[in-house]
């Protein structure tokens, strides 16, 4: 449920969860607010050292790097269907949702213990696949620990993340209730008797398109029943904690 402004204005602590797709400006607005005291609380990171730190080292056999400059290791680990027979591939995406849940579910104590260490506020820069999660226990808590933000892509910054992904490729998580129906689709579409068949960009880049149509009423769903929506040209050009504020402050209701 989201707040009032007067409510919002009354928090000593304040902790925004930034939702969105990849790329429409979490992180760099995440280290923005960390430049100027705020705990920057990044699920890329949790996910890639504390959460499959091991799992990472056991399966591509090489000891974890995953630092919060470069998530490299862990879009490796992620893979590719194509590069990674399906039933691998699966088994990863699988680990990784946990992972990610994971992440979420610490978020409750995280706060308490930075705010106690002297962090006045917290942001937490979640994952562009946090709308895949199907959980509403889990979502109920970061709705009850933080003020859940969806920044809004425009139609152009949509464009520039569909073409990304045609001219780069990369690895991804899909949608698990689409993901084995878009497997299907592709085999026949591509007229391909099983997976092994698959070439990784040309899927990749077939299936983008359907997983980001796919996630765009997740996202709007999650912040419509706990948060707030604000297009990504509200935060344009912003720089200090207090015009991140003001911009949130603009968007909630005078009143429930």
């Amino acid at each position: 449920m989201t707040i009032t402004k007067s409510d919002f204005d009354k928090i000593d602590h304040k902790v925004i969860t930034l939702m969105g797709m990849s790329g429409v400006g979490k992180t760099y607005l995440s280290l923005m607010l960390a430049e100027q005291g705020w705990y920057h609380y990044s699920c890329d990171l949790e996910i890639g050292t504390r959460y499959l730190g091991k799992e990472i080292e056991e399966t591509l056999g090489e000891e974890n790097r995953v630092v919060a400059e470069d998530l490299s290791q862990l879009s490796n680990y992620v893979g590719r269907l194509g590069d990674l027979p399906l039933d691998e591939f699966k088994r990863r995406q699988e680990i990784y949702l946990k992972a990610e849940c994971d992440s979420l579910h610490e978020l409750q104590s995280v706060v308490h213990e930075v705010t106690n260490g002297g962090h006045e506020n917290v942001i937490n820069d979640s994952t562009g696949s946090m709308c895949e999660i199907d959980d509403d226990i889990l979502l109920d808590s970061i709705d009850e620990n933080s003020l859940i933000v969806y920044i809004k892509a425009n139609a152009e910054e949509e464009k520039q993340v569909l073409k990304r992904a045609q001219d780069y490729p990369k690895p991804m998580f899909f949608s698990p209730e689409r993901f084995d129906f878009w497997v299907a689709e592709y085999l026949a579409d591509r007229n391909l008797e099983s997976a092994n068949e698959i070439e990784s960009d040309d899927f990749a880049r077939w299936v983008f398109p359907r997983l980001f149509e796919n996630r765009l009423p997740k996202y709007q769903a999650i912040a419509d029943k706990y948060g707030v929506t604000i297009p990504s040209e509200e935060f344009q050009g912003i720089k200090t904690s207090d015009e991140f504020l003001n911009v949130i402050v603009r968007h909630l209701p005078d009143e429930y």
